[in-house]
């Protein structure tokens, strides 16, 4: 009896799944690398939330003010701040936080010096450099990046904040900008309304003189007319000077109540918005929130171990590893993936 030829066959077995221990072994294996990446960013996490001086913020809620003349019309935040015949400013929380940091307001603040025993001018200890050595085009800049002003869309409250490592400072700076601001609406209200009354005593004036001669025509006709029928030309002419005269007498007189409130608006002193909620009498610091940036900075670091990792091939190292583990040969020897199967073949 022959013996028969023997031929191998090599069959391609499943790819083999990663478990959850398979993939956290780099881990495992390079657990110093990962710790030391952990701790690094762990201490960079606390250097900085402890290294930099503690911010203190300050903070004040305001509302704008409607005119009195004008609460019975519109009325609420929005009111206008002089009648709608004449125009006027209109005091919205929009106006109010643009007025707020207005140029000229915070440069006016900046200017001023701050009342504690350490002294100095507001841009002096915000930028903790003497006067000489700052640049004008400077305080504008830095004033703006300690200010921020929001306006609640559902109520129409601003809220005004001011923050620095300097709590006298921001308590200063926060109060004395509402005071300049509220100061700067009253002179541009009152420029506006004095320009208003100047221009309402020419419209009265000429209100007046229509009425004096539609009077005057009234008076003529009746003296040379004083006995007429009903129906006649001359009836009509009478009437038709009647309603001349009763119209004059309306513009007129709604020319002189328009005068007489440029005038109440020009004496006023109206201020553009009332504090809600004032600058607390102690100010606290700025909340660490060291729990959550150690949390972040954790994350941080396993992103970091990852990458290195990575570059380093130990996931592709873990994958073979888990292959060789699961994909054997028949006879026990691990054959990188390929099942080897001896198939016997009976020849003729």
């Amino acid at each position: 009896m022959t013996p028969r030829d023997a031929s191998i066959t090599l069959v391609r077995g499943p790819d083999a799944e990663l478990s959850l221990g398979a993939l956290a072994r780099p881990y495992r294996r390079r657990w110093r690398l990962v710790l030391a990446i952990c701790v690094a960013s762990w201490a960079l996490a606390l250097g900085v939330s402890l290294v930099p001086p503690r911010r203190y913020s300050a903070s004040v809620v305001l509302a704008a003010v409607p005119n009195a003349h004008n609460a019975s019309l519109s009325g609420g935040l929005t009111a206008l701040l002089g009648s709608a015949q004449l125009g006027g400013i209109q005091s919205t929380p929009y106006f109010i936080a643009k007025l707020l940091l207005l140029r000229s307001v915070i440069m006016q603040v900046a200017a001023e010096r701050v009342t504690d025993a350490r002294g100095g001018v507001v841009i002096e200890r915000v930028l903790e450099r003497p006067m000489a050595e700052i640049r004008p085009t400077r305080v504008e800049p830095a004033m703006r990046r300690i200010l921020s002003a929001e306006v609640d869309k559902q109520t129409g409250l601003i809220a005004l904040r001011a923050t620095h490592e300097d709590s006298a400072v921001v308590r200063q700076v926060a109060t004395r900008l509402v005071e300049t601001a509220s100061h700067t609406f009253v002179r541009v209200s009152r420029a506006q309304a004095t320009s208003q009354r100047i221009a309402q005593a020419a419209r009265v004036d000429s209100a007046r003189r229509q009425l004096q001669r539609a009077e005057a025509r009234l008076l003529a006709f009746t003296s040379a007319n004083r006995a007429y029928t009903q129906f006649s030309p001359a009836a009509m002419s009478r009437q038709q000077l009647e309603r001349e005269v009763s119209n004059a007498q309306t513009v007129y007189g709604q020319a002189r109540t328009d005068y007489e409130a440029a005038v109440a608006r020009e004496l006023e002193e109206t201020p553009a918005v009332v504090i809600v909620d004032d600058v607390p009498a102690r100010l606290l610091p700025d909340p660490l929130r060291l729990q959550l940036k150690l949390v972040l900075a954790t994350a941080l670091g396993l992103l970091a171990a990852t990458i290195v990792l990575l570059a380093k091939h130990e996931f592709s190292r873990t994958e073979v590893d888990a292959v060789g583990l699961n994909a054997t040969a028949a006879d026990g020897a691990p054959v990188d993936g390929e099942r080897r199967e001896r198939v016997a073949t009976s020849g003729a």
